[in-house]
């Protein structure tokens, strides 16, 4: 945007559904710190630009120069569309969260908001049922409200590899849209699906 990255992320604890999003982010060096700080913070749950980094400020969030994040690596990862991070997690109590941040589209507009900070688009989490987080063309994610979605098909009790993938094979039918989703259940292993020509993604076991 305008030659600046603006970079979004967001949180979301399953055990009361509290969630913390911000965006349009050029000054923070680490916007996850952000969100989690606006969800504990419980005022409100989405913060973007000026607003956003006047909160980090008040809230002790380090802050960095908008040059660090334009790097020779970081323009070869928007080329190829690398960019979004995301993470699913259930601990030993079944305890559920996730949490999710991304630079957004190459050559977005300025002031653009994708799906990443927004519950229910980019990411939901809910100890009863399970967590899921997306990657991929961000306003689809928000028109379909497609994490949110997934987690009521879970509530329906369907097979959590079927919810993944019926919700990409929505996307991409409905939208005609490229993207993947993580997710996990009450139990059982963390699921993936993407229609793209690839999606790293990895496990971990305690």
């Amino acid at each position: 945007a305008d030659g600046v990255v603006e970079l979004d992320a967001g949180v979301m604890d399953g055990r009361d559904r509290s969630a913390g999003g911000v965006a349009c982010l050029r000054d923070v060096r680490h916007p996850i710190d952000l969100a989690l700080a606006v969800m504990r913070d419980g005022r409100h749950v989405l913060l973007a630009a000026e607003g956003a980094s006047r909160f980090a400020r008040e809230q002790g969030v380090e802050m960095a120069d908008p040059s660090i994040f334009i790097t020779d690596r970081k323009r070869q990862e928007l080329s190829q569309g690398a960019d979004t991070v995301g993470a699913v997690a259930r601990d030993d109590g079944g305890h559920i969260a996730v949490a999710v941040s991304t630079g957004g589209r190459t050559g977005k507009l300025a002031g653009r908001i994708g799906d990443s900070p927004i519950p229910g688009a980019g990411l939901y989490a809910d100890d009863r049922h399970g967590a899921v987080c997306g990657t991929g063309v961000g306003e689809a994610f928000i028109r379909l409200g497609l994490c949110r979605v997934a987690i009521v098909e879970l509530e329906h009790g369907m097979d959590p590899a079927e919810v993944a993938k019926k919700a990409i094979d929505w996307l991409g039918r409905s939208m005609n849209a490229a993207g993947g989703i993580i997710l996990t259940g009450r139990e059982g292993d963390p699921q993936a699906a993407f229609n793209t020509p690839a999606m790293p993604w990895a496990k971990r076991v305690g």
